[in-house]
């Protein structure tokens, strides 16, 4: 004799169904309710995103590093120079 499901157990072929029904009435409420078309709304985060990027690049890495170093390298040998007592040169 088979034994009866009890109903507190979850029937998988309904849970899938379920699952399916909300992902296409998900994907339908937000296709109507979307602010602008496809193709607009994509070329929108693509120029939001491209400006967040470059103003970050541009923090983090400086405009010439060779040049910077070196800059900072001539300073601090003036610096200990002039801890030492030397006379600087030109």
């Amino acid at each position: 004799m088979k034994r009866k499901a009890d109903k507190s157990e979850l029937d998988s072929g309904l849970l899938i169904f379920g699952m399916i029904v909300g992902l296409i009435i998900g994907g339908l409420v937000t296709l109507f309710k979307a602010p602008a078309s496809g193709k607009a709304f994509r070329q929108q985060i693509a120029s939001e995103t491209g400006q967040n990027l470059r103003t970050t690049i541009e923090a983090v890495v400086p405009s010439d590093p060779l040049s910077e170093s070196m800059e900072e390298g001539k300073a601090a040998a003036r610096r200990r120079l002039a801890e030492l007592g030397e006379p600087g040169r030109p």
